[in-house]
């Protein structure tokens, strides 16, 4: 019931976006799952998904250890608002996120939105794509957590809210977009300060969360591309926007 009203208050939002040109309304996410979880992940295969998840990668390792210790060391002696820290770690629960990504889709299709019925479509596929990659490495990695839970790399909240946050992007643009990452942000810091997760495992799970977002959503207008360029002195990272 909660991810059905909070996907209310996000199709009343998105209706107030310019609309787009009419389009035929997209295939049953659910009867096309397996055909959909296929393609999406051989859209995997591209220089965004490399560029996000190397940085993603280089950051959780430069924050490993060490440097991960540290951090929850400090994080935790941090002023903790409860119901904050509450409010984080039920807002990026992986359930929660997908509940949202169906009533989305529901709403649409009661509504013949098909924008927004096109969009609760991305986000089932985004999470569906997102929930398997992110098991996968859990239990390959096994890490365990700072309070003594195991599976914690990479953070499955981070990656649930961030490949919203992704999908919302590339459907709606980066402005309508910020209020997600800031709620992957706001997530991400929750799981950090109440000892489920360390720095690298949210890092990671940010990354591997956006590269599962845009991965459904490759091939339709996006308002940024990503492009890795040789250079005289090394190499350069292209953001352009389109």
């Amino acid at each position: 019931m909660t991810s059905f009203w909070v996907a209310a208050a996000l199709a009343a939002a998105l209706n107030q976006s310019p609309a787009a040109p009419a389009a035929a309304s997209p295939p049953n996410p659910f009867r096309q799952l397996f055909h959909n979880l296929g393609t999406d992940a051989k859209s995997l295969a591209s220089v965004n998904s490399l560029v996000i998840m190397g940085v993603g990668g280089a950051g959780a390792i430069a924050t490993k250890n060490n440097a991960d210790i540290r951090a929850h060391d400090w994080a935790v002696k941090q002023p903790k608002d409860p119901g904050l820290a509450q409010f984080g770690n039920v807002a990026g629960d992986g359930f929660l996120q997908g509940g949202l990504a169906v009533a989305t889709w529901a709403i649409g299709r009661q509504q013949q939105n098909v924008r927004l019925e096109t969009t609760g479509s991305d986000l089932i596929r985004a999470q569906v794509l997102n929930g398997i990659l992110t098991q996968a490495i859990k239990l390959t990695v096994n890490r365990e957590r700072p309070d003594g839970g195991g599976h914690a790399f990479p953070s499955g909240h981070a990656s649930a809210t961030f490949a919203t946050a992704a999908v919302i992007q590339r459907d709606y643009g980066f402005a309508a977009a910020l209020p997600f990452y800031g709620l992957g942000g706001l997530v991400s810091w929750s799981r950090v300060r109440t000892s489920h997760h360390w720095v690298s495992d949210v890092v990671f799970g940010g990354a591997l969360g956006i590269t599962s977002g845009l991965a459904v959503t490759k091939g339709r207008p996006g308002k940024w591309s990503v492009t890795p360029v040789k250079t005289s002195g090394g190499a350069a990272i292209y953001f352009t926007r389109r």
